[in-house]
């Protein structure tokens, strides 16, 4: 019986170079990916996603630490003894092959009877609803069905783990997001462990059961997808996973019912509670721009008092950026309704409310 766990990653550390030349690629990781989930190492360029993807496909092998497939330990196992396949986003893919002779080409290497392979190439021709371009060569094809026959081709095998290097870059938005519910789909169907790699949040929030947010080699935070966007664990989180404002405040005041927090310009907030929090206090306040409300007028009490600095009209929604009494700047998001009976312009005087409900309080 195999383990709970597709892929167990313990203290792992890469490191390229030596000396003063040195860069620590990934830095002390542990991580657990279970099985039949899609999980995604999201982070910027350079924030060692890749070289993680890597060690675990066995392109590269970790200076210090473990890795486990299956409870089977793979640290320095070669790729190709590994159930480990990758799509990289070039797709890899022989032009001068047929579709069908591309999805069947792992198994020709693994020696598979031509009764196994071609049933196989038929069910993976269906699973990615490709039948009646089998015989046409890849050459002729379109970027997104180039797409499909790489993972075709990396599914009909059966690998127990499925590595994604950034797969979607190279396309247009919109086929972009078709095959973002596409590859959900494909890893719903099959079973097998998806681990993807992507530098783009929105598209980690689309599809991903668990997201691991990378920065400097190191992992900063693994968890859901909206328990990430709603509770990131620093700052650094919660500007890469979406928009957020942030603004400085003291603790004037704390309790059981949440806290009283002053502003820069001397306004005051009602915040969370907290069970760390002190009067006298520094922290840094969180918001997202939709979870602010914006209303013509004097502010109510509690509420925030600014002036509209700019606008931009995106079709559903609006993006407002609000300059406050004390010079900062808040970014408001509010979605476009037929009903609404208000519209704010440059110069316009408004109101800002911000729930307490909505504020989160962050490490720096």
């Amino acid at each position: 019986m195999g383990s709970k766990y597709a892929v167990e990653i313990w203290r792992v550390t890469k490191t390229y170079g030596s000396g003063d030349a040195a860069v620590v690629a990934v830095n002390d990781v542990t991580l657990n990916i279970g099985n039949n989930e899609f999980f995604t190492l999201l982070g910027p360029s350079g924030c060692g996603k890749t070289s993680l993807l890597r060690l675990i496909a066995g392109f590269e092998f970790p200076a210090t630490g473990d890795l486990i497939l299956d409870g089977e330990n793979i640290t320095g196992t070669p790729p190709y003894k590994r159930s480990i396949n990758t799509v990289f986003q070039s797709y890899a893919l022989f032009p001068h092959m047929t579709v069908a002779e591309n999805i069947g080409f792992g198994l020709k290497m693994l020696n598979k009877p031509k009764s196994e392979i071609e049933p196989r190439v038929q069910e993976m021709l269906r699973l990615v609803q490709m039948e009646a371009l089998a015989n046409r060569p890849v050459a002729k094809l379109s970027g997104g069905q180039q797409q499909r026959v790489a993972l075709a081709r990396a599914l009909a095998p059966s690998p127990k783990v499925l590595l994604l290097d950034e797969p979607l870059s190279a396309l247009d938005y919109k086929l972009r997001k078709e095959m973002q519910v596409e590859l959900k789909r494909l890893q719903a169907e099959t079973g097998v462990t998806f681990i993807f790699v992507t530098h783009d949040q929105e598209e980690a929030l689309t599809m991903s059961d668990r997201i691991a947010v990378m920065s400097g080699g190191k992992l900063l935070q693994v968890g859901e997808p909206r328990d990430i966007y709603n509770n990131p664990a620093d700052r650094f989180v919660a500007s890469f996973i979406g928009e957020a404002n942030f603004l400085p405040a003291t603790v004037a005041a704390a309790d059981t019912t949440g806290a009283a927090l002053t502003l820069a310009s001397g306004a005051t907030l009602k915040g969370p509670i907290a069970d760390d929090l002190a009067p006298g206090q520094t922290v840094t306040l969180m918001i997202r721009p939709e979870h602010i409300r914006i209303a013509g007028g004097p502010p109510s009490p509690g509420a925030l008092a600014g002036t509209v600095a700019d606008l931009a009209y995106i079709g559903t929604d609006t993006y407002y950026k609000v300059r406050l009494a004390d010079g900062a700047s808040l970014s408001v998001r509010r979605q476009n309704r037929p009903e609404d009976e208000q519209d704010y312009s440059p110069g316009d005087a408004v109101a800002l409310s911000l729930p307490a409900s909505a504020l989160r309080y962050l490490q720096e």
